[in-house]
């Protein structure tokens, strides 16, 4: 059995292969493979007697799923009114264009950022505000977070 359906055999069995427990699975594979691979919804409508068109319409419609491989760290940038006006629309297209990617919620090549715009982090006092991996930088520019993405990236290639 390969990794992968160990992995999966541990997240149904966790939930006691439970298919009311469905979204928790999934959240629990969102988690580890940073997506829901397909072969992944295939191995939990086989086992949990779940047809496979409910998986992909649970994984579409929740914005917490994706069905994309996303980066390892996830760049939210706030482009709410306070951010707005301090220039978070700037940065966001910065972060982007530095990193090559074309639309939001894209993935860079090698897998480490995964950037999206998000109405409001509730830090309006900060702004602009922009989180990494779910850590958030206040008053922030396209300088500041573009040292902290560099900063990541070489401790990804330290490691």
């Amino acid at each position: 059995m390969e990794t992968s359906e160990v992995k999966v055999d541990e997240i149904m069995g966790a939930w006691n292969r439970d298919r009311s427990y469905l979204i928790e699975m999934l959240q629990d594979v969102q988690e580890h493979y940073r997506h829901i691979p397909q072969q992944v919804a295939k191995r939990l409508s086989e086992e949990l007697d779940v047809p496979l068109n409910r998986i992909f319409h649970i994984a579409t419609f929740y914005k917490g799923f994706t069905l994309e491989p996303r980066g390892k760290y996830p760049v939210s940038v706030c482009t709410g009114t306070a951010c707005h006006v301090k220039g978070g629309t700037r940065i966001l297209e910065n972060i982007m264009r530095d990193l090559g990617l074309e639309q939001e919620g894209q993935t860079t090549k090698d897998l480490l950022f995964s950037v999206e715009s998000v109405r409001c982090l509730g830090c309006c006092g900060l702004a602009p505000v922009v989180t990494v991996s779910g850590e958030v930088y206040g008053d922030t520019s396209s300088v500041k977070v573009s040292k902290i993405l560099n900063r990541m990236r070489k401790s990804e290639k330290a490691h």
